[in-house]
């Protein structure tokens, strides 16, 4: 093939399209409007794993200063401004950006898919993810019953331990037990610890091997209520004794293919939230980034809602 062909078959392109059109016409019967959202920002997401690109404005006339600009790295942000002045139910489908993402499963520009539901918490968007995914995959992968199961859970059937609840030292134990040991710094935040054993232990077989019956058959798999120190921007709550993040993420075949919240609406925490991102980015030597304070703002008017990319 001549370098200058695209490397989409034909085939793929006619199955991406089949893909939109099931969305929009799942959205669209459902009620949930679809909406379009700046790209460029002034402002962006102070996660130290998530890095955007940036841009520069120069204008045509010096009445107007230079800015920094960043690609987004989801349309949360925007998303959320239009849900808190009343938009109702919303998804969007978007091309995002994000640094340092290369790879077989990974491309900095990607298109993602975004929706958030009002008055909704993470357990009912879970149930319509697993029915819009049975309805777009229904055709070309065969699944056998979808798997919900917490994070506490699968850290206990995978390497008997308690995420929530194991020490420092204990994580290292686990690590050098799995042939991870020396992979991280002992002084590093116990979150990279269960990251690191969720990636490499956990998630190859989450959607490929049921936890259950450890048979071997593709499936859509649900893991949910994650350590609150993970929350980002999703709201905590007290289960089995345990506060946790109400967030869940889903995986079929050994892959992540959505991150889904039960939305935190408080200014105040997600400001302290983000200031702690913003220092765990100075220790690690990475540039500082301007937080949305529009988005801070709109919090306060943010409807119950659960969101889903």
């Amino acid at each position: 093939m001549n370098q200058w062909q695209a490397s989409a078959s034909m085939q793929q392109l006619k199955l991406r399209a089949q893909l939109l059109k099931i969305v929009r016409d799942y959205f669209f019967a459902q009620n949930v409007l679809e909406v379009d959202t700046p790209v460029l920002s002034s402002s962006t997401i102070p996660d130290p794993f998530i890095e955007s690109f940036q841009t520069l404005y120069r204008p045509i006339t010096k009445s107007i200063a230079q800015n920094t600009f960043y690609l987004q790295t989801s349309p949360e942000f925007a998303m959320k401004r239009l849900l808190a002045s009343g938009s109702g139910s919303i998804y969007q489908i978007a091309k995002v950006f994000r640094q340092g993402e290369i790879g077989q499963q990974h491309n900095p520009e990607f298109t993602m898919l975004e929706w958030y539901r009002i008055a909704w918490d993470h357990h009912q968007l879970m149930q319509e993810v697993e029915q819009l995914l049975n309805l777009i995959l229904a055709s070309t992968i065969s699944l056998t019953e979808t798997v919900f199961i917490s994070y506490e859970d699968i850290f206990q059937k995978k390497l008997s331990i308690n995420p929530h609840t194991i020490s420092q030292q204990e994580l290292l134990v686990c690590m050098e037990k799995v042939g991870l040991s020396n992979v991280l710094n002992s002084s590093d935040h116990r979150d990279r610890y269960l990251e690191l054993l969720f990636s490499h232990i956990i998630e190859p077989e989450l959607g490929k091997i049921n936890p259950f019956s450890k048979k071997q058959e593709q499936h859509i798999c649900f893991i949910y209520h994650y350590p609150k120190s993970q929350a980002s921007l999703a709201k905590t709550a007290v289960h089995n004794k345990q506060e946790v993040a109400e967030r869940f993420e889903v995986f079929i075949n050994g892959t992540e293919i959505g991150n889904g919240f039960h939305e935190l609406s408080n200014t105040k925490i997600q400001r302290q939230r983000f200031e702690e991102n913003r220092s765990q980015r100075q220790k690690m030597g990475l540039a500082d980034v301007p937080l949305d304070e529009n988005f801070l703002q709109c919090l306060e008017y943010l409807p119950s809602c659960a969101g889903v990319a």
